[in-house]
């Protein structure tokens, strides 16, 4: 493939740590026999919308098989000072952002392709010195031809994602890639630069088919005094790749990782963070947990990268996971580079299954197996779901997670 710049992008190799428990070879493989399908004619309304991604207010971009559909989407009403839409040259910081996007992606064979053979671009921009109090959200579909001549083949989409804050804003986000039943390819890649003393509360939930592929790539950038909090849910996909990097730029920036991964029948799901810490006085932190039950395999690989010459790093990682079956499997690698004296870092890892004294407590009380367990997942993925700052959403995911789980109780204040 080739980059931005015109060079030649190789697809990466399972040989490199980064991608030790992705299955490549089967991705690139789906990759070069997906058809890309266009968003009309498909069967995505806005109650199919309001479904797969909740409605949680505020402005609203969605875009079926990459491509931005205006009559599902509401941006009529933006705030002053906020700016989204499609990626538009004649709105300088949007067409900038693009631009530096296209540089910044040349990293291996699947950004290449992003940017290759990608259609639209959301792009948000937050003017400096503002505040956004409703939520914005982009919401990618992919909606696979069941019916028509191409229904033995994938639909494949290459959503990309832009987003500038400018320094002293603050803005929340929500991110969602969902789609209805079918084989699908989702290449995903987003960007997300955070200016000096802004703040941003980011939500990505990726809920698509269990037959669909879902490749992720978000990359962060932060400049001094920024603050980002950002909460993941890994869902959906038969094989699902969530990679977040992180660059904190500079001084006093702090970054906030939590995420969640379910993952049943023979769903890959792998999670691979990198928070690169090459500015003084920076604090990060990640709290990852994994639900792999059945012959499902998670894996998360967290790295932290403290560069020379920086002073007071303050970073921790860690990541818990339960394992509901003897058919289950869970890889688990933090990965640190220190490269400087003042630092104080911390990470952990644990694997482990229901507590059998838990479970027959519940049951002595009276509460049937199946509600049993479902308390105790509930619980276990609480410091996930309770992060949601956003209540619809927070709802609207431990649904999901209850249903994909085959759990019992819905609704997410029986989780607690």
């Amino acid at each position: 493939m080739k980059a931005a710049d015109g060079s030649v992008m190789d697809y990466p190799s399972t040989k490199e740590e980064a991608w030790r428990y992705t299955p490549v070879d089967e991705i690139v493989s789906r990759l070069a026999a997906a058809a890309t399908m266009p968003a009309t004619g498909t069967s995505v309304s806005r109650q199919v919308v309001d479904a797969l991604a909740g409605d949680h207010g505020g402005p609203r971009l969605v875009f079926v098989n990459g491509v931005y559909d205006a009559d599902l989407s509401d941006h009529d009403n933006v705030p002053a000072g906020l700016w989204c839409g499609l990626a538009d040259l004649s709105h300088g910081r949007a067409a900038a952002n693009v631009a530096l996007a296209g540089i910044d992606w040349a990293v291996d064979g699947f950004l290449a392709r992003n940017h290759a053979d990608g259609h639209d671009s959301a792009v948000v921009v937050v003017d400096p010195g503002v505040r956004i109090d409703v939520p914005v959200h982009v919401v990618h579909v992919s909606a696979p031809d069941n019916t028509g001549e191409r229904a033995d083949s994938a639909t494949i989409s290459h959503p990309r994602t832009i987003i500038d804050v400018g320094s002293g804003s603050r803005i929340a986000l929500i991110q969602t890639y969902c789609g209805l039943d079918g084989r699908a390819v989702t290449n995903a890649s987003t960007t997300i630069r955070v200016g000096r003393h802004a703040e941003v509360d980011h939500c990505r939930v990726q809920t698509e088919s269990t037959a669909a592929t879902h490749i992720g790539h978000t990359r962060i950038e932060q400049e001094e005094g920024s603050r980002l909090r950002m909460i993941s849910v890994t869902i959906g996909g038969d094989i699902a790749r969530n990679a977040i990097d992180v660059h904190l730029h500079g001084p006093d920036a702090q970054t906030e990782l939590v995420g969640v991964n379910v993952t049943t029948g023979r769903q890959r799901h792998d999670t691979v963070v990198t928070v690169d810490h090459a500015a003084s006085r920076c604090a990060s932190t990640q709290r990852f947990t994994g639900v792999i039950d059945d012959h499902g395999r998670g894996s998360f690989s967290g790295e932290i990268i403290v560069r020379p010459g920086t002073v007071a790093t303050d970073a921790h990682q860690s990541n818990r996971n339960l394992v509901l079956s003897p058919n289950a499997e869970a890889d688990t690698r933090p990965w640190l580079q220190i490269l400087a004296d003042d630092v104080r870092c911390t990470h952990g890892a644990t694997v482990g299954r229901l507590d059998d004294d838990a479970l027959f407590y519940l049951r002595s009380r009276g509460i049937p197996l199946d509600e049993a367990r479902t308390m105790l997942i509930g619980a276990f993925i609480r410091d996930v779901t309770d992060a949601i700052p956003h209540p619809s959403l927070r709802t609207h995911v431990a649904a999901i997670i209850a249903a994909s789980n085959g759990m019992v109780a819905t609704d997410p204040e029986r989780m607690r």
